[in-house]
């Protein structure tokens, strides 16, 4: 055996502890950011509310966030309210804070963490199940997730195929139709049959909810009997098999911000009003040079400790305020006619395009429009509805997918008798190319029934 020294060179980006906790803190919506202050405050003796709320003057942060507003051309931005006493702000967050069931990340989580596999495919599952939304669908495509990162293609396999394999299945897909498939294929379905119901799913389901199973047996080539097993399955199986899990979102929502026209003008207002102002003791931080005796070294190593773990998590709190209030602005220079006209005038907008502006990864940006709502005078939204692709127009711009769903709705609601070719060719006259057949996919996402079933 021959012992040799080699050396070589790689580069690998490590993230510290703080980083990844500040990362952490951007992600979780607000009533969720509630609980991890209150549950820091019970561990840690350093961090306390004031007695008092803070002086109500502007600091020189504040000026500077101002200061930044005026340079963008924004109309106008409220300050937080500080009319109440701390510990009544202290009392209502505690009130306020609810107990959230088991969310779908979490379940799926727990059993990765029961799972044997290598490190490489945990580090994929754990950001393949970080990329979920509420339905257990994809909120980046697989290629964008992993642009950045150099897996091989058979390791991000492995992981698909073993996060597919937890409970529930028909995750981790594009979309319901692909769940179903899923669904099907974790049935144990054998490969022949596989292929007749994925058919059935992508091209048939329109046609089967109208009634027309002969035309639809006919053209997968099997029995009426033999259809009719196969739609059987297909209802037991469920298409959005992330809802049945706890989502603080959907069932208890505090927004982050509001945008809102107020005098012919665009208001942006942040929501501090539901957070608690922290510092550190006074009286704890005395503690240190008043110990004595044996236990005096340890004691101060405790004290000191504390303090600076109660100064990273103020500095983390005040991060992910600055952070939302950037993509904030952004996003109100990006969607004006939005907030100012309504959902109609939404337009296409990507999340690399406010990443890039506010300086921060897409993925970062996906996390943080998967969490965070906002409030304004057309309803609540969640901020991941502002960002979506775009249908073309007769003009060359593009239309939000959003903006034409709404357009759709109406249509509908006006006529709906209408079928999808004429809502189409109505889209047409408005200036928007919109196929058929991408009618009546957004239809479907709108849960409205073909116009036979509605006349």
């Amino acid at each position: 055996m021959d012992l040799s020294l080699s050396q070589s060179l790689k580069q690998e980006q490590t993230l510290s502890a703080q980083m990844i906790q500040s990362l952490a803190l951007l992600s979780l919506p607000i009533q969720d950011l509630r609980a991890h202050i209150q549950e820091e405050i019970e561990k840690n003796p350093a961090l306390e509310i004031p007695e008092k709320e803070f002086d109500t003057k502007i600091d020189s942060a504040q000026k500077e966030r101002d200061e930044s507003m005026d340079d963008l051309g924004v109309s106008d931005y409220e300050l937080p309210s500080t009319d109440y006493e701390a510990s009544d702000r202290k009392q209502e967050m505690l009130e306020n804070t609810s107990v959230p069931g088991e969310s779908l990340q979490e379940h799926l989580l727990t059993q990765l963490g029961e799972s044997k596999t290598t490190e490489k495919v945990r580090e994929i599952a754990e950001m393949l199940i970080g990329n979920l939304d509420s339905n257990g669908f994809f909120i980046l495509s697989l290629d964008k997730l992993f642009e950045e990162k150099n897996y091989s293609g058979e390791d991000i396999d492995k992981a698909l195929k073993l996060v597919r394999s937890f409970d529930p299945y028909g995750i981790c897909a594009e979309d319901f139709r692909e769940s179903l498939v899923i669904q099907a294929r974790c049935a144990e379905m054998s490969e022949e049959d596989l292929k007749i119901f994925r058919e059935l799913v992508y091209n048939y389901l329109e046609k089967m909810n109208n009634g027309k199973e002969k035309e639809v047996a006919k053209a997968l080539k099997i029995s009426e009997e033999k259809l009719d097993q196969f739609y059987s399955i297909l209802k037991t199986f469920t298409p959005y098999p992330g809802r049945n899990y706890s989502s603080e979102a959907e069932t208890y929502v505090v927004p982050e911000f509001s945008i809102r026209k107020k005098d012919g003008r665009l208001v942006l207002t942040m929501n501090r009003d539901s957070m608690t102002n922290l510092e550190i003791s006074k009286d704890f931080a005395a503690l240190a040079d008043s110990v004595q005796g044996p236990e005096a070294k340890e004691a101060s190593k405790y004290i000191s400790s504390s303090i600076n773990d109660a100064k990273v998590l103020i500095r983390q709190v005040e991060m992910r305020y600055q952070t939302i209030y950037k993509a904030a602005i952004a996003l109100m220079e990006a969607q004006h006619d939005f907030f100012t006209d309504g959902p109609r005038y939404l337009k296409a907008l990507s999340l690399k395009e406010i990443a890039d502006k506010i300086g921060v990864h897409e993925t970062t940006m996906s996390r943080l429009a998967q969490s965070k709502w906002v409030d304004t005078d057309w309803g609540l939204y969640q901020m991941k509805y502002f960002f979506s692709q775009g249908v073309s127009t007769s003009s060359g711009e593009a239309v939000s997918r959003n903006a034409v769903k709404d357009m759709i709705a109406q249509i509908i609601e006006e006529n709906p008798k209408l079928s999808d070719q004429k809502i189409s060719d109505l889209l047409k006259e408005k200036g928007v190319s919109c196929a058929r057949r991408t009618v009546s996919k957004y239809r479907s996402e709108l849960n409205i029934n073909s116009s036979f079933s509605r006349n």
